[in-house]
């Protein structure tokens, strides 16, 4: 190979990659700093979150209640109860009470995460495609 062929295929491998060595997930990860964009919205009212809540025993329910109350959605890391059935569905039969007593709706979204809407959100449970 001459020298101007070994700069090119140099430059062609940077430019294009030999396709050797894929990015993992990791290296493709690039962390989002939002700080700009929540400045803009910092004094606007809000009537709704949507909160990440994990249900680790019974006397998380009354939190995960209330927040339901207060018009938030709730998605439910429920993996840490589905080992006790007793305490799984004492929370998921309490959660559905809330539901019905606002109006509002609950579904399995994963097999360990359960999402609660307040009045006004239903979850629509056909996958888009």
């Amino acid at each position: 190979m001459m020298e101007g062929d070994d700069t090119m295929a140099k430059f062609l491998d940077k430019l294009i990659g030999s396709g050797k060595k894929a990015k993992s997930e990791a290296e493709e990860y690039q962390e989002l700093d939002l700080s700009e964009f929540e400045e803009g919205f910092k004094d606007e009212p809000t009537n709704m979150f949507i909160r990440v809540a994990e249900l680790s025993g019974l006397d998380s329910l009354p939190q995960l209640k209330k927040q339901v109350y207060e018009n938030n959605v709730l998605i439910i890391d429920v993996s840490p109860a589905k080992h006790d059935k007793l305490l799984f569905d004492r929370a998921i039969k309490d959660l559905k009470q809330v539901v019905s007593d606002v109006h509002g709706d609950i579904a399995m979204i994963k097999e360990d995460q359960v999402i609660v809407t307040p009045r006004g959100v239903r979850i629509d449970r056909q996958k888009l495609k």
